[in-house]
């Protein structure tokens, strides 16, 4: 990636009433154009911190991920190769006021948007965006016209290993009662920051209390239940995980298991055809991404322990 310009936004959205989907655009009076917020990543920063960070900067907005879109490669006006990674994006609380470097912004349909966009690579982007949005819709059995964000927001796993436990030695009572210690509790802790920028709706954990310890916090955090799940215990066979996986439905989810059920399952997932970032691993207190069509998983994202 040498000399290539790193950069990360987001297309925010919101529905009408009426299902009508909207999307955020903003102005910027030096270029006089019309684009999605975006900006350059800093010094060791991740693409989806970026995200959060330029969005709320040049909305005014506090927003969320909802689940990665894709990637738009272009000339900036430097002649730089710029590659931007964009997530889909709601909104929390906020509201926008203009700046030097943003003067406007509006909420559009996505057809209006499409001719108030400058950049070509930007209606590309959109029209990956309309596509997911109409396939979702006749997924979901929607009328026709009507789109749904439903499929959108239901792609994601956040596959979390149990932070630092006892060790097997220092513990004579039952292993699923195995408490985390003092480190892996600093761990469960830090992790609602590690995934502060993620989206997700429900909270499920293997029944060792390992498990559970870690994720509590997070849940606690988000004011979500936390909900067990035997096919996340230890020694869970891999088939029978994906399969539970594929049970929970529409929503995002944050799964907590063990280092064995997580590396057959990632290691399975790679086989059929799952593209990751980096090297599998799987340490304590670390989370996956698990980015999905709804039906495969076609893309993994690993974020290191606290």
């Amino acid at each position: 990636m040498n000399g290539v310009v790193r950069a990360a936004g987001g297309i925010i959205t919101r529905q009408k009433p009426d299902g009508t989907l909207e999307v955020a655009i903003v102005h910027r009076p030096h270029y006089d154009d019309w684009t999605f917020p975006k900006g350059k990543l800093q010094a060791g920063e991740r693409e989806e911190h970026t995200a959060i960070r330029e969005v709320e900067e040049e909305t005014g907005m506090r927003v969320r991920l909802e689940r990665a879109l894709g990637s738009t490669k272009y000339r900036d006006h430097r002649g730089r190769q710029k590659v931007v990674h964009y997530w889909v994006m709601r909104v929390l609380d906020g509201h926008f006021r203009p700046m030097p470097e943003v003067d406007d912004l509006r909420w559009v349909s996505l057809r209006n948007a499409a001719n108030m966009l400058t950049y070509n690579h930007d209606r590309a982007l959109l029209r990956g965006l309309s596509n997911e949005v109409d396939a979702g819709a006749l997924q979901g059995g929607e009328r026709k016209g009507r789109t749904s964000l439903r499929n959108q927001m239901s792609s994601t796993i956040y596959l979390v290993r149990h932070a630092k436990a006892l060790a097997r030695s220092e513990w004579a009572e039952p292993d699923d009662l195995r408490p985390l210690t003092k480190a892996g509790k600093r761990q469960a802790d830090e992790l609602v920051q590690r995934l502060s920028a993620f989206s997700f709706a429900r909270v499920l954990t293997s029944p060792h209390v390992r498990c559970r310890e870690t994720i509590e916090p997070l849940a606690k955090a988000r004011k979500l239940a936390v909900e067990t799940a035997d096919p996340l215990a230890e020694n869970s066979d891999a088939d029978d995980v994906l399969a539970f996986i594929k049970t929970l439905g529409v929503r995002p989810a944050v799964l907590c298991s063990h280092g064995d059920v997580i590396a057959d399952l990632m290691t399975n997932l790679v086989n059929d055809g799952l593209a990751t970032e980096s090297e599998l691993r799987w340490e304590k207190g670390s989370t996956w991404v698990l980015e999905s069509d709804g039906d495969t998983f076609l893309y993994g994202r690993y974020v290191a322990p606290p």
